[in-house]
């Protein structure tokens, strides 16, 4: 099905761009099944978000972009995912791919941003080796999982430089920022899971990326921005690692709140097989449907604490502590073990005709069991990370 975008209008704050979604998501549901039979965002959905604004959010207001602060992002984002997870994964890593950006020399940015809907992707596992040559560096890997790819114009892909003989200690870490047409896609994405985001594996093979195309992975992590033209936004001057794992919590809450909307969707008239009652009289309904809605509630105010924390500090100048930061980490997994333990619940109660491709409940479960593995969602390892901290040991990873 061909979907036409609806008319222009001014984009001009993360409230335009919600209300701008709000309009399409009957479009991006429609498209939903189509994204995960062809692996893949379909053009028709990318269209539409660009037109509502979405992948300017976190683009420099030099630029064109808004530089939405996280409170914005994170409701934005559950918006697209109340429609479709797939699709507001790939909305999300492009936002991070976005904000990854602001950090990067101007030089840099002014490659990327020949407007403010460049779509970037990013992964922060490193999958290749950068070697220094004159004027930059030659990168060759392979990065699997890169979501985004299929849409995006250029990937920052973490890489170790080889210092050669004169290494010592562990390799220095950079994001080479590449073009997308520098790069192979591989046709390696089937998954039981998000199989819409299209998050193959891409290759680069002695691809040149010149000095003021990289951003030093670790000192990034710690507050490094590189760019004269953003150094004073709030939204660059947030924490990093914080900030990507804040904006990820939109998604999720969205396929919970999509989840009860097709569960309520069904329920009028439907019966429980063998016996005589109606599903939406029967008290175990009642019971499960409000557990779920609570839940689904619980983990939208946690979203909402998190980005307004994030926005306040960096708006303030404020800089987290370890402590907030291993905090952080936890209470994202806590959103996610949330919104997916209220999609089971509510998947458990649809009956066996829901196991069918065209019920859409079933796709929202195996999409979210699937986001919940993602390594920095993995609430057993975040939950660690946090509970370390508070019983006063390191927190044993630079990712905070």
């Amino acid at each position: 099905m061909t979907i036409t975008a609806p008319a222009t209008t001014t984009i001009a704050s993360g409230d335009d761009v919600l209300r701008a979604v709000e309009r399409i998501q009957g479009a991006l549901r429609e498209n939903a099944a189509r994204a995960e039979a062809e692996h893949r965002v379909p053009e028709e959905s990318i269209g539409l978000l660009e037109r509502a604004g979405v992948f300017r959010l976190t683009a420099p207001v030099g630029y064109g972009g808004l530089e939405a602060p996280l409170t914005d992002q994170v409701r934005i984002l559950s918006a697209i995912g109340r429609a479709d997870l797939s699709t507001a994964w790939v909305c999300s890593l492009h936002t991070v791919g976005t904000y990854f950006v602001g950090h990067y020399p101007d030089e840099a940015q002014r490659e990327v941003f020949t407007s403010p809907d460049t779509r970037v992707a990013a992964i922060f596992s490193p999958g290749g080796t950068l070697t220094p040559v004159e004027g930059g560096y030659r990168l060759s890997g392979r990065w699997p999982f890169n979501t985004g790819c299929r849409s995006a114009a250029w990937d920052a892909l973490a890489a170790a430089v080889d210092e050669g003989a004169t290494a010592g200690g562990p390799p220095r870490m950079l994001l080479p920022l590449v073009r997308m047409e520098e790069l192979r896609i591989e046709d390696d994405w089937d998954p039981s899971g998000l199989a819409g985001t299209g998050s193959n594996a891409v290759v680069a093979d002695d691809v040149f990326v010149p000095e003021h195309r990289t951003l030093p992975l670790m000192e990034a992590l710690g507050g490094l921005n590189l760019s004269e033209a953003t150094k004073d936004s709030s939204l660059y001057k947030a924490a990093f690692f914080p900030t990507v794992l804040v904006n990820s919590m939109g998604a999720p809450v969205g396929a919970a709140q999509g989840a009860l909307d097709a569960f309520l969707d069904r329920l009028p008239g439907r019966k429980i097989t063998y016996t005589s009652w109606v599903q939406a009289e029967a008290q175990i309904t009642h019971v499960e449907l409000a557990s779920a809605a609570t839940d689904i509630k619980a983990a939208e105010l946690l979203r909402d604490d998190l980005a307004r924390r994030l926005t306040e500090a960096a708006e303030t100048g404020r800089d987290l502590s370890v402590f907030e930061r291993a905090e952080i980490r936890g209470q994202c997994s806590q959103v996610v073990r949330l919104a997916r333990r209220a999609v089971r619940t509510l998947f458990d109660i649809s009956s066996a005709s829901a196991i069918q491709r065209s019920v859409p409940i079933q796709r929202i479960h195996r999409d979210l069991d699937a986001l919940s593995l993602h390594a920095a969602l993995a609430i057993n390892t975040n939950f660690e990370v946090h509970g370390r901290v508070l019983a006063g040991q390191e927190a044993g990873t630079p990712f905070l």
